[in-house]
């Protein structure tokens, strides 16, 4: 579990990071500070493995307090002005995040955090005896049914698994889910996109058409789509 702690000045800021690290399973928010020198406190008596860092701040600036920390955990800054980035890279930043940060891109830093995957080199064979899978969600193994599972988006090392009234984060790989989910009901139609036979609605063109939602369908896997749709029961 990498534990992490935010520290800016503005409180929109904060709710939004919380609201974020509250979504993924193996990154915990220890602190939210306001400003340096109670972030200084924080990493005396804490253990950190990261830190969401604002730059401009009343005081001591983000750059300014991370210059003055021995041992520093690893840093993502989190700001609104482009022009300190090639500082903040010479300080060996994880990552530079530009307000307003999206979920995507937020994303996208903490994994450069996380240790890396080793993918099999080959998968193995799908098992299909359960008619649903568990998945790991807020520390918890959450049961849900395939045929409830509408479709599946790939973000790097997550995986938000959407049902017709709910969506689930999960830390996993595409390729691993394929292993989880029966081939006979679920099809990879793009490398970030895994659908549910049973609720699509139409195929046109380069997209497919699920639940009203459009998802693109990846050149290599158009044709493997129509297929299933035309075997499909």
């Amino acid at each position: 579990m990498i534990r992490c702690i935010i520290v800016d000045d503005e409180p929109l800021a904060r709710e939004l990071l919380v609201g974020y690290i509250d979504q993924l399973p193996n990154i915990t928010c220890v602190a939210v500070c306001t400003g340096a020198v109670q972030a200084f406190s924080v990493l005396h008596e804490q253990h950190v493995d990261l830190m969401f860092l604002d730059i401009q701040m009343p005081g001591i600036t983000g750059l300014n307090f991370l210059k003055s920390v021995r041992n520093a955990p690893k840093v993502i800054f989190t700001t609104a002005y482009m022009e300190h980035a090639v500082e903040a890279f010479e300080l060996e930043a994880v990552d530079y995040l530009l307000k307003p940060i999206t979920f995507e891109r937020f994303i996208k830093a903490v994994q450069k955090v996380l240790p890396k995957k080793e993918e099999p080199q080959e998968a193995p064979p799908r098992v299909n005896e359960n008619d649903y899978v568990f998945l790991k969600v807020d520390k918890r193994l959450v049961k849900i049914n395939h045929r409830n599972i509408v479709y599946a988006e790939g973000l790097g090392d997550y995986i938000k698994v959407y049902t017709a009234d709910q969506t689930y984060i999960t830390y996993l790989t595409m390729t691993k889910l394929e292993t989880l989910l029966p081939a006979n009901s679920f099809v990879r139609i793009h490398r970030s996109y895994i659908i549910n036979l049973s609720h699509v609605q139409y195929l046109e063109g380069n997209f497919v058409r699920i639940n009203d939602v459009d998802l693109p369908v990846g050149l290599t896997y158009k044709d493997g789509l129509a297929q299933k749709l035309r075997n499909v029961e």
